[in-house]
């Protein structure tokens, strides 16, 4: 009877893999959001913390990036098998050969904003200024506008804090309406809309944060990565149903991996991370990439040089759409 039960199990683990599934062994994930642990990525811990990840047969590690190593090494080094990153930065990453797929977006708007020292009406008026932008690729969108718009600006990078703008060292700093400008208001600068330019409303507004794999894993592994973005959802479904409680879980997240910050920052850093996930045109969460938006993305990054030929939407999402 032992030996027909290894017999039988090792026939049911056969088929599993002939019908695509992964071997329990197999499916672990390790997942790497963008940025350090903060609010931005709620949706995610709550997948973890409900269970929705193990539920789906998932055995998840989200193991949060260093300040000077992008998520995207993280999957190229074979570290991580999945990420988040920015539309803009993903297209630029396959323009250089890595090969991607998209199986999750989440954000449907753009949350970059550039915010001044002295009012101004237009970008235009900070031609040839010192702005400061983030050392990782998060500034792509602003950087293809400078070149478009011949800004000429001076970009002084920094790693992750408003410092360089708080010292008086620049005229102004690119920033997320989630993270950064909640900063500088709570550092006590003072802000309006004369001095915040947002790049939503200037053209630009290219949706973000995405939830990405290389093709290789997504052929190979089709299944574990749809199972991941489909609990992945639920996680940012019941955050936006529940977000008190989201809110709870996403701190505790964040404490138990040392990052420094405050409550009141993740609750409006959540708040507006909810907000992006909201199609502008219908108030929708779809959590789909819409072929409309790639192809802006594309006349954005070939009109400011930073993409050399179009990528498509079919390559870009691997036909799942």
């Amino acid at each position: 009877m032992r030996q027909l039960l290894l017999i039988l199990t090792a026939l049911l683990a056969c088929a599993a893999t002939l019908h695509g599934e992964e071997p329990e062994e197999r499916r672990k994930i390790v997942f790497t959001p963008q940025w350090t642990s903060q609010c931005q990525f709620a949706g995610y811990y709550v997948a973890q913390e409900k269970g929705y990840y193990a539920d789906a047969g998932l055995e998840v590690e989200i193991k949060q990036p260093s300040t000077s190593k992008p998520a995207i090494e993280y999957l190229k080094s074979g570290e991580s098998q999945i990420i988040t990153m920015q539309l803009a930065q993903a297209l630029c990453e396959m323009g250089k050969g890595a090969p991607l797929v998209n199986i999750l977006q989440t954000s449907q708007q753009s949350s970059l904003l550039l915010v001044s020292r002295q009012p101004v009406k237009d970008i235009r008026d900070l031609r040839g200024k010192r702005i400061g932008c983030w050392k990782t690729n998060f500034a792509v969108t602003a950087q293809a506008a400078d070149h478009i718009l011949s800004l000429q600006i001076e970009w002084i990078p920094f790693i992750q804090n408003i410092n360089l703008f708080i010292s008086g060292a620049i005229d102004g700093t690119l920033a997320t309406s989630y993270n950064e400008y909640y900063q500088l208001l709570f550092s006590g600068v003072e802000l309006n809309e004369e001095k915040v330019i947002r790049f939503s409303r200037i053209g630009y507004d290219i949706p973000e944060d995405g939830v990405y794999v290389t093709r290789e894993f997504y052929r190979k592994h089709r299944e574990m990565a749809t199972k991941f973005a489909e609990a992945s959802r639920k996680g940012w479904e019941w955050a936006a149903a529940h977000p008190e409680e989201a809110l709870d879980i996403a701190v505790r997240y964040i404490r138990m991996q040392e990052t420094g910050t405050n409550i009141v920052l993740q609750k409006y850093l959540l708040e507006e991370t909810l907000r992006l996930l909201h199609d502008p045109t219908d108030g929708r969460m779809t959590f789909r990439l819409k072929p409309e938006s790639v192809d802006q993305a594309n006349r954005v990054l070939l009109e400011g040089g930073i993409l050399e030929k179009p990528v498509s939407y079919q390559l870009l999402t691997e036909g799942h759409e």
